[in-house]
């Protein structure tokens, strides 16, 4: 069968194969005048990993947060107490042994470690070995951790009432570009000029290889004084960390938020960003100061569909989204359009009766922030503090996860947040018991829906019985000035995506007659292999037709579109 597209004003038809068998999706070129429909194009956009249909092969395009080689490091917290401690957990669906080496020289710590299947394991080491200190200088505070199956890996920053929690990505997961997503200082100083509740925004890069160059370009004047949007490079051997922080003085013009900042590398690296300590909002007479810190995702890894859900027990959220790409359409459900060049983000506060749905025509990313504790006292009883999640899109689902509730005697409530398809909701295991259907709500208009969990603190796992299937989840908890969250498990898959318009269902381009578009396949591959005959990661599209492209990797990934 023949699907025949007549063009509005020529009288010329224009044949492409039926939807369901070729995958074949159409891109609407529009007048500017009179908004009508003058010809039709036809644009491959279905994504296929064409390795992944080999028998017996490795799909080289898949990543997650879930390996067996882990470089990492800690961004400086704050560090008031005594018992101030860093700690990693290790979570596992067999059991396994994994170690812990420290810098360059691959210090060993502590020897072997054994984690149980489906359970999780607790190591401490000593914040002054591996947290780094100040800003712009390289430290050999890198925290390498090999495991002899794949495991999952979480990284505790604690002090009283300031702590925070990321996952961690295995090497094999990490990129080469990325933007940080911090958020506003609110620098606290004494009398006497001492540093008080808050400081800097900061980030951090490690190394995972010898020779590293990283060149960042900071969005704000840095503490070293190095200026806003200037370029710098460093050069980082495997094992080394850099941190950057912002200026640190009150009052200083050009001192702010490093959200923004752009970090590209020759080789791969492990990138985290957020702050020492703020309030969210970041304003007087807000209360209290938290340290933020999680893992960024490489650019390779974002996408276009994001689901947001409220955090349990609070009365609002704070978000931040951000554009990869120039030119970005944002549609966020119940609210107009926004457009974002890249790297420059929106902030916006839903309520807890307001869960989303976002959704751009170019990959952004979508941060969570849990606000500070004066923002919504009255409504929580006084428990909450600040965090940020980085936000995975829905396309980036996994099926079967082992983490860890952090247990602490500051914290009282501990919750999951759980994202499916509410076709898969009965699927849904959570320590060995099916949820609850009547738990879950459905996003209006949408195939997904979402639950708030309350759960205990210790190891949980959560699977969907479906293999073909998966879910996003978020574990949290508040206390009296104390709170942590984070995402805990989720895939990186390198992603090839034409893009679509958000003005039609379906994955449909709009070009207006007379303009160009640029099809874009991402800087993330060795080689370009276009219907046209070109090989360049970019196309401009002018004229009507068919258009695809097929991208290779070194590492043996191969994906269509």
């Amino acid at each position: 069968m023949k699907n025949i597209l007549k063009a509005a004003n020529t009288g010329s038809f224009f044949y492409a194969n039926d939807l369901f068998k070729s995958k074949h999706l159409p891109i609407f070129i529009r007048s500017k005048s009179n908004m009508r429909f003058l010809y039709s194009i036809w644009l491959i956009l279905f994504l296929l990993p064409l390795n992944s249909f080999s028998q017996g092969n490795i799909n080289e395009c898949h990543k997650s947060t879930e390996g067996t080689d882990f470089w990492f490091g800690f961004m400086e917290s704050r560090n008031y107490h005594n018992n101030h401690y860093l700690e990693i957990t290790v979570t596992s669906r067999e059991t396994t042994n994994f170690t812990i080496t420290i810098g360059p020289q691959e210090t060993p710590f502590n020897g072997t470690y054994i984690v149980n299947g489906n359970s999780s394991r607790q190591v401490k080491i000593p914040w002054d070995q591996v947290e780094a200190l100040g800003s712009e200088s390289i430290q050999d505070k890198g925290i390498h951790l090999i495991a002899e199956k794949p495991v999952n890996v979480y990284a505790l920053n604690w002090d009283a009432n300031s702590a925070d929690v990321a996952v961690i990505y295995p090497v094999e997961s990490l990129g080469t570009e990325y933007f940080a997503m911090c958020y506003d200082p609110r620098i606290h100083e004494s009398n006497s000029g001492n540093y008080g509740n808050g400081r800097n925004s900061e980030f951090l890069i490690v190394a995972s290889k010898d020779s590293t160059i990283v060149e960042i370009i900071p969005s704000v004047v840095t503490d070293s004084l190095r200026k806003a949007d200037s370029l710098f490079a460093v050069t980082l051997n495997e094992g080394q960390v850099y941190q950057v922080q912002s200026m640190n003085f009150e009052n200083l013009a050009g001192q702010g938020d490093l959200t923004g900042s752009y970090i590209k590398s020759n080789k791969p690296i492990a990138f985290y960003s957020g702050s020492l300590a703020t309030t969210i909002p970041s304003a007087n007479g807000i209360s209290a100061w938290d340290h933020i810190y999680e893992q960024i995702p490489p650019l390779h890894s974002w996408g276009r569909e994001f689901y947001t859900v409220p955090l349990k027990t609070r009365e609002q959220d704070r978000y931040r989204i951000m554009a990869s790409e120039d030119n970005t359409t944002i549609n966020i459900s119940g609210l107009s359009a926004i457009k974002l060049n890249s790297g420059e983000f929106e902030e916006f506060v839903f309520y807890y009766n307001q869960p989303k749905r976002i959704f751009a025509d170019k990959p952004i990313m979508v941060a969570q922030y849990s606000q500070s504790q004066s923002v919504d006292r009255s409504y929580t009883g006084g428990n909450g503090d600040p965090f940020m999640i980085i936000l995975s899109p829905i396309s980036q689902s996994k099926n079967d996860v082992t983490f860890v509730a952090y247990d602490s005697d500051q914290i009282v409530n501990y919750s999951v947040n759980i994202i499916t398809l509410t076709a898969e909701i009965s699927n849904l295991v959570l320590d060995g018991q099916n949820i609850q259907g009547g738990l879950f709500h459905q996003f209006s208009g949408t195939e997904y829906s979402y639950a708030q969990i309350t759960i205990n603190p210790g190891t949980h796992r959560i699977y969907n019985k479906n293999p073909d299937r998966g879910f996003l989840a978020y574990v949290y908890g508040f206390g009296g000035v104390e709170s942590y969250g984070y995402g805990v498990g989720f895939n990186l898959d390198l992603v090839l995506d034409l893009g679509k318009s958000i003005n039609f269902n379906g994955d449909t381009l709009l070009l207006c007659y007379g303009d160009s578009r640029i099809l874009d396949a991402g800087p993330y591959f060795d080689t370009y292999d276009w219907n046209t005959g070109d090989s360049t990661q970019r196309l401009t599209v002018l004229d009507g037709g068919e258009y695809s492209v097929t991208t290779t990797t070194i590492d043996g990934c191969i994906l269509f579109d």
